[in-house]
């Protein structure tokens, strides 16, 4: 109920203020101009807002539960940084290049960061402390590199890439959205399916060998679905932080860490988180707007300080 709450509020809410019968028109296709320029501009963000947020969400619960850190998220694949890295080398390589190549370009640059991760931390056993140090290690050295092509890149070219990194839904269109719901479709029924699989992964190293499990085919495969769908994400909403962290936290505390329970709560919090975080973003000061990445980050800051101070309580 929040979420759908949270979704019209996000069609109605603006620059201009609708009510639900213009709605109602505009899918008739008897809106006034105006009007149907508005909603065809927020009806496509408020859904790219939504299914990233559910996708940023699975994908978050999918590795803390893999890696057994309760703070791990789909950062520590390597997509954040991957895909920040490809979006500058695009702005950078080819100032005068659409939005398409973009996106495009950042989703490849971070499935292969995620690759080059699991090549890396495989040697001697893919065990869940290594994967988490090579991730940040790599992420870290990404991120400088990032940092260099933007101190060399043109500084008019510097504010549309600023955007991107801090997480938008400005601009978007169903084709962006696409990509994410088709991936979704596939992998909830094959996250839920493996639930038990995550369950034992998140208790410790041994038990799921001892009951039969393959953990060298289960855990890569985990990863590399959560890897897609944060690259997926970054095609909707650009680089987002802190809702795969926050999510399943969320999801845990109100349902329990049982995976089949957790997973479907954490998809829904995290579609709420984000497409409350652009509502705002595009109402408070408008008509100018504030990216949803840094509204975000606005709560996640704040909430990842508590949590730290609770469990070392």
């Amino acid at each position: 109920m929040l979420l759908a709450g949270a979704a019209l509020a996000g069609v109605l809410a603006g620059g201009l203020w609708l009510r639900t019968g213009d709605i109602a028109l505009w899918l008739q296709g008897t809106a006034p101009e105006l009007i149907g320029r508005a909603l065809d501009e927020r009806v496509p963000r408020v859904a790219a807002a939504v299914l990233a947020g559910a996708a940023l969400a699975l994908s978050g619960a999918v590795v803390q539960g893999t890696v057994r850190n309760p703070l791990a998220e789909p950062g520590l694949l390597g997509i954040t940084a991957g895909a920040g890295l490809g979006a500058v080398a695009v702005v950078t390589a080819a100032p005068g290049a659409g939005l398409p190549p973009l996106p495009v370009m950042a989703v490849l640059t971070g499935l292969a960061t995620f690759a080059l991760i699991t090549a890396a931390a495989s040697r001697g056993g893919l065990r869940p402390d290594r994967f988490v140090l090579v991730g940040i290690g790599t992420g870290y050295a990404l991120t400088s590199v990032t940092t260099f092509l933007l101190l060399r890149a043109d500084p008019w070219q510097t504010p549309r890439i600023f955007t991107w990194l801090s997480g938008t839904t400005y601009g978007r269109t169903f084709p962006d959205v696409v990509p994410v719901a088709v991936v979704l479709v596939l992998a909830v029924p094959l996250v839920l399916g493996l639930a038990r699989h995550l369950d034992l992964l998140a208790v410790d190293e041994d038990t799921p060998r001892i009951l039969g499990m393959r953990v060298e085919r289960t855990r890569p495969g985990l990863l590399a679905v959560a890897a897609v769908l944060a690259a997926v994400g970054v095609v909707a909403v650009g680089v987002v932080g802190f809702v795969g962290l926050i999510a399943p936290h969320l999801a845990r505390s109100l349902v329990g860490a049982a995976h089949r329970r957790s997973v479907p709560v954490a998809m829904l919090l995290g579609a709420l988180l984000v497409s409350v975080a652009d509502t705002l973003g595009r109402t408070l000061i408008a008509p100018s707007q504030i990216p949803a990445g840094l509204m975000i980050a606005l709560v996640g800051a704040p909430y990842l300080a508590w949590l730290l101070h609770r469990s070392r309580a």
